[in-house]
């Protein structure tokens, strides 16, 4: 192959030699300077990283190693403390680790994620029912079955929406009055790893919502016209309320009644004897009615 090339170059002309020597050097050209472009272009763009950095403040913050789950008291190993820019620290981030051990946390928190006030309780005392209760709620009570209270599958800490069901004998009314509502316990059970847990869920018979007072008086209000049921929502619904939710439907026999037309009276045929009787009567009362022959003449 080689001696291919040779015996080929050596058949070449000073012309054709020098052609061929600057396409050659055109794209050695062409190479080092794509080279050195490239070069160039990470050299400045680490350059302004680092002025990135030296611009921006780090800050120190405490991040889970570990994954916590919700009312666990956070240990030492369960942290790391790491260096993030200003700008990506949540203005409540904790700083230092003893500012939160032995606190229980508020919520799931992740490994890597940044631990927050907000994440954690500020005592233990706040694990309790009233600790679950959102600021701006109240706690209240509703009885269900297992067939208005979703046959136990809604458990605390699910959210779930509150239908009205009004039945007057001819006609049912279904309307959801309260949505997206909190569910804080079932049958007094707040934990999961209690033991009477399981058969709270399998048979439950009371379960403590959270709803604001406007919310609550509206709740007792209709909870007095009918039925309340669960609806048990997905983690991620499609959409977070709904407008309009109402359905009335009337039974078919009550709407068979009222268009059904009243009875006619029926005319009974009178037998012949009758009409003799009443033929008889009319030439009596015409009789009566006809002047005497006297006051003819005296006419």
């Amino acid at each position: 192959m080689i001696s291919k090339i040779l015996k080929y170059l050596n058949n070449l002309n000073i012309r054709q030699v020098l052609i061929l020597a600057g396409v050659a050097a055109g794209l050695m050209f062409a190479a080092i300077y794509l080279f050195l472009n490239a070069y160039t272009a990470k050299e400045i763009e680490q350059v302004r990283e680092e002025e990135r950095e030296e611009k921006s403040v780090l800050k120190t913050v405490v991040v889970a190693k570990t994954d916590i789950a919700p009312r666990i008291k956070i240990k030492e190993d369960m942290l790391e403390v790491k260096e993030m820019p200003e700008e990506n620290v949540p203005s409540d981030a904790i700083t230092g680790k003893e500012e939160i051990l032995e606190k229980p946390a508020k919520v799931t928190i992740l490994a890597g994620d940044v631990i927050t006030s907000r994440k954690i309780y500020k005592s233990e005392e706040q694990t309790g029912f009233v600790g679950t209760i959102p600021p701006d709620c109240r706690a209240i009570s509703i009885h269900v079955n297992d067939i208005t209270g979703v046959a136990g599958f809604a458990k605390a800490g699910d959210h779930v929406d509150l239908m009205l069901v009004e039945n007057d004998g001819t006609s049912a009314t279904s309307n959801i009055i309260l949505q997206n509502v909190l569910l804080l316990s079932i049958n007094q059970n707040m934990e999961r790893e209690k033991a009477d847990e399981q058969s709270a869920i399998e048979n439950p018979s009371i379960v403590t919502v959270a709803l604001r007072p406007h919310e609550a008086l509206k709740w007792l209000s209709a909870a007095t016209l009918g039925d309340i049921y669960l609806m048990l929502r997905p983690a991620r619904p499609l959409d977070n309320y709904v407008e309009g939710m109402e359905y009335k439907i009337i039974s078919a026999k009550a709407a068979a009644e009222e268009v059904k037309p009243e009875p006619k009276e029926e005319v009974v045929p009178e037998s012949k004897e009758e009409e003799q009787k009443k033929a008889v009567i009319e030439i009596i009362e015409g009789a009566q009615l006809m002047p005497p022959p006297e006051d003819k003449e005296r006419k």
